[in-house]
Parts: C-alpha cells; structure tokens; sequence
C-alpha cells in the first residue's frame, strides 16, 4: 500500500469500476504508463492516472490484467471524455493497441503541444523535451523533477525488468506518481491557452494524431518524415543562398541551421560541395560530442538506440576518419551495453522486452556453439533467442512474398550455417525446413539477391 494518502494502488476489478466511474466525471486527468522497454512489444505493467484534485491511482496491470476489461479501463482510455492529458503518447499508445487492444481517444500530448507552440515561436526544427523540462516551461511552479533522471540509471543500467517486480516499492510509487502530478492542471492550461490564443489547435492535432498512430499505422511516421525532410530542405537551400564557400559548421550559430544539418542525410549525388563540407564537419562535431561524453561519463553512460543508429550509418560514408571513429565508438557503445545486459537482466528474461540499441550490440558477439561457456550466459541466452526471432522473420517474408523473397548471400549463408550442429536445436530444425523452402523456390543451392 502506498504512503501517501492520496495515492492509490489498484488490484481488483470491482474497485477499479468504482474508481473510473468518478474519473469520468472529470474534464480532463493526467494519464502515463510505466513497463519493460515499453512499446509495441515491451510489456505494460502499469498505468498511472491523476486527477486535479491531487488524487493519484496506480493501475497494478502486472498483477490483474483484467482491469482493462473488467475494471472498465478500456472504456475509459477510448472515451471522447475525460481528455488525457500525457507526455509523449507514442509508446504508451503502441503498448495499448498492441497488447490489449485499447486506442487512446481525445488525448493531449505535453510534448507534441511543446513542439507546435516552439514552431510558432519561429524554431523550425524544435527537439523534443523531458517531461521535466516541460513542466519548468509552462509552470513557474513547477517542482523539480530530478530525482526521476537518477531513479531511471535503476532499471536503464541495473535491473530492466523493474516495473515488473511486486510488490511496488515506495521509490516506484513516488517516480510513477510524480508523472502525472505535475502535468495538471498548470502544465496542461496553459500549453491549451497558448495554442488557443494563436489559431494553433489545427495543426497540433494533426501532430496528437500522428503521435498516438506512430507504432499502429505505417502511414504516420511517414507523414512526419516527409513534414521533417520538407523543412530540413528548404533550410539547406536557405543557406546556400545565405553562405559564402568558405563558411565552417563550426561558425554556424543559428539553431535551425544547425538542427537541419544533424538531420541531412548524407547522399553525395545531391548534396552540393558546401553543403557536403558543413555536413561532414556536423558529423564530425557530432562523433566528436559522443567520443567526450562517453570519456566522461564512462560506464555510466546510458546508451540509447538513435545514438547506435547513427553510428552504425556513418560507418558508409566515404570519409574514412568518420568511418574508423563511428566504429570505434560503436564498439565501445558495444561493450557497455552488453556489460548493462549482463546485470539489468536475468536467463529468465525474454527477448521482447530488450531495447534496439541492446539488440543491436547482441550483433557483435560471436559465439563459437550453442553453448559458449566464454560468453556471458544471459547474453547467449539473449542472441539465440535474437537469432530465432530473426529467422522467424525471414520465414514469415518468404511464406508471403514467394518467389518475390529477396535473400543477401549473407543471409542465406547463416542460414545454411544455421542448420549446423552449434546452434540450439530449435533454431536448427527451422533452418533446415528454411533451406528446403528456399532451395524448392529458387533452385537447389540458388537464392535471390
């Protein structure tokens, strides 16, 4: 049971019916979700709600499920009212969908609203904000929020399946508390005003939509895409007008310009000479910001799945000091994460709650058999349960597309490799099945590129 008076834990269904009965008869409440990896795959575990009047209630979802259904949480979360007031609804709303069939209605997003109004304000490229950053922008008496960066290094570098344990400690309870105490109603009136004020509500809502499809429909990433690439070019072009040749990123001080550089893609075919130079050097200033934090900090680091991913494509640009420095601190992302791994998680631990920066590092281990005793055995666990989910996929791709399946000769050569005796014998059996298929598709030993 929580301490403080004003929080509530929720197990049971019949209490949970009484509890969304009044909470429909507010205007609005605060809403977020807490989980393993939360998102399409990472399981919800619970979900917070807060009311105006400084109530909060934590849905234990680990425990009993079937508040959703029974507990009429499901009605709640799809009703036009209350208005759900979150910060930065994209993976909530995946693991809804996803996992329990629920999508978000009349939701405001914090953080969307906080990049529509810094749009307004002639940022047109604004980053996304921590919600406790939000909450010091749009309330002057905003409490700090600090303690939560420091309780997140507990399930991010030490136990990732935290918010699955029970009982709830009071640590848990305060950081899931504190999510939806300070976004109403201050945080939420205000943002609403201001959007209000300046004819804003349009867009922004176009902006919650694509937020609560992002995970559901793939035309929602698309859309914001092809919104990000649109400004980022006329940015560019922007400064080839504005810019003589020998101007250096380094000079560069206006935040727009400098924005649209980090999110340029590199492609040599269109890019001019001035343009390629201040990209090269961005990224170069970029390499060289990670290379310092990670000195820094060390093993305290917390990796996140952006930083992996551009590092793993900067390693195809031409410039070979880029090259050489983006694998090199690949490599030691690497050997940081998987040392994370080994600690946060357990050989009970299933795949789908590991983060894409974690599946990733799972790439550079090489074991020599199934049973590698010179590999850690949480993270062998971990790789062959990658290496079966992604021969799942290939499986599924060529059950679909036939003859129109596209196989690289690497893959094609893990899979053959696959059906040796040093993998488990799981992964074993499908791979031979695999071969067969393909070799009946495309001719014995053949396979298409």
């Amino acid at each position: 049971m929580a301490s403080n008076p004003n929080v509530e834990i929720v197990t049971e269904a019949d209490r949970c019916l009484q509890i969304v009965e009044r909470l429909s008869e507010f205007d609005f409440i605060a809403l977020d979700a807490e989980g393993i990896n939360l998102g399409k795959d990472g399981p919800l575990t619970l979900l917070q709600i807060g009311t105006v009047d400084d109530k909060v209630y934590l849905f234990d979802i680990e425990t009993n499920k079937n508040l959703f259904r029974k507990g009429k949480l499901k009605d709640l979360l799809q009703s036009e009212k209350p208005v759900k007031v979150i910060h930065s609804c994209a993976g909530d709303s995946a693991a809804l969908y996803h996992q329990f069939g629920i999508k978000l209605t009349n939701v405001f997003d914090t953080q969307a609203s906080h990049l529509v109004i810094e749009e307004n304000r002639g940022q047109k490229l604004p980053s996304s904000m921590k919600l406790s950053d939000v909450c010091q922008m749009f309330n002057d008496k905003a409490k700090p929020l600090d303690q939560k960066d420091e309780f997140k290094v507990k399930w991010t570098k030490e136990d990732g399946e935290l918010w699955a344990r029970r009982p709830l400690t009071a640590e848990m309870i305060e950081y899931a508390s504190n999510d939806v105490t300070s976004l109403i109603p201050t945080v939420y009136q205000n943002q609403k005003r201001i959007l209000e004020e300046n004819n804003l509500l349009s867009r922004y809502q176009e902006r919650v939509d694509d937020e609560i499809n992002y995970y559901i429909d793939e035309t929602a990433p698309q859309r914001r895409r092809t919104r990000i690439d649109g400004i980022v070019k006329s940015i560019i072009s922007d400064m080839e007008r504005k810019y003589g040749r020998d101007k250096k990123f380094q000079d560069i001080t206006d935040q727009n310009e400098i924005n649209a550089l980090k999110q340029l893609r590199y492609d040599e075919e269109v890019m001019s000479p001035f343009i390629k130079q201040v990209k090269t050097e961005a990224i170069k200033a970029q390499l060289k910001e990670l290379s310092d934090q990670l000195s820094s900090e060390g093993n305290n680091f917390i990796p996140n799945s952006r930083s992996y991913g551009y590092l793993r494509a900067y390693q195809y640009i031409p410039d070979k000091d880029i090259q050489e420095e983006a694998k090199r601190l690949q490599k030691t992302l690497d050997t940081i994460i998987l040392s994370d791994m080994a600690t946060k998680y357990s050989l009970r631990t299933k795949f789908n709650v590991v983060k894409q920066c974690e599946r990733d590092a799972l790439q550079s281990i090489r074991p020599r058999n199934k049973d590698d005793n010179s590999i850690n055995p949480i993270l062998l666990s971990l790789y062959w349960q990658k290496q079966e989910k992604d021969l799942d996929f290939e499986i599924e791709q060529l059950e679909i597309t036939g003859r129109s399946y596209s196989i690289s000769q690497g893959k094609y050569k893990w899979i053959k490799f696959s059906c040796s005796g040093n993998v488990p014998n799981g992964i074993k059996t499908k791979a031979k099945r695999q071969l067969v298929k393909l070799d009946k598709t495309f001719g014995k030993g053949k396979y298409s590129v």
